[in-house]
């Protein structure tokens, strides 16, 4: 666990490194007096990452500053939820939104699913003040199926993950401590 734990921590940024980026450094200076939302361990960990990914999965502009302030507001490691909302990306938004739409099927009645192929948008980029309007049209042709999905399949990825962390930690730390009883084991014997 704790070779583990040494390549997190090359790979998460500092407090200090926080404080040091643009637009972060309010947050820096808030995990140097919080620590404990720094630090690596299990539970706050896997909250980190089901915060993230649950974040994640909503279409949204400024997902990684929203996973941040929640794992802030509930304790979570900052880091992890920070990282864990880079699941979202090119490659995995189409089976994140089919989930998203098979889940919010269950909930959404067949007659109000809305058409299967919603029209294009025609985005004017030229114009930024009609992309509010666009914007409107562009998420309410998805369908009420997708939209009430988005916020189930967040629930179900979040909770997947912290409970493939959690896991995966406790297997982590029970492999560390078998290896610690072998190297005592043999020193013992020697």
């Amino acid at each position: 666990m704790a070779e583990f734990k040494k390549r997190l921590r090359r790979w998460l940024p500092t407090a200090q490194a926080l404080e040091q980026t643009r637009g972060f450094a309010w947050l820096g200076h808030y995990l140097r007096e919080h620590p404990r939302l720094w630090v690596l361990h299990r539970r706050g960990f896997a909250l980190g990452v089901a915060l993230g990914i649950g974040i994640g999965v909503f279409p949204l502009p400024l997902q990684m500053p929203a996973a941040m302030l929640a794992a802030v507001a509930l304790r979570a490691n900052v880091a992890a939820a920070a990282a864990a909302t880079w699941l979202t990306n090119p490659f995995t938004m189409a089976p994140i939104w089919a989930l998203s739409a098979f889940l919010g099927s269950f909930v959404v009645p067949k007659a109000v699913a809305g058409p299967s192929a919603p029209p294009p948008v025609d985005w004017q980029w030229s114009a930024p003040l009609t992309w509010p309007a666009a914007l409107w049209e562009q998420v309410t042709s998805w369908g009420p199926a997708l939209l009430a999905g988005f916020p189930l399949a967040g629930a179900v990825l979040g909770l997947t993950a912290y409970l493939l962390v959690y896991w995966g930690w406790a297997v982590l730390i029970r492999q560390e401590r078998r290896r610690r009883l072998r190297r005592r084991a043999l020193k013992t014997s020697a």
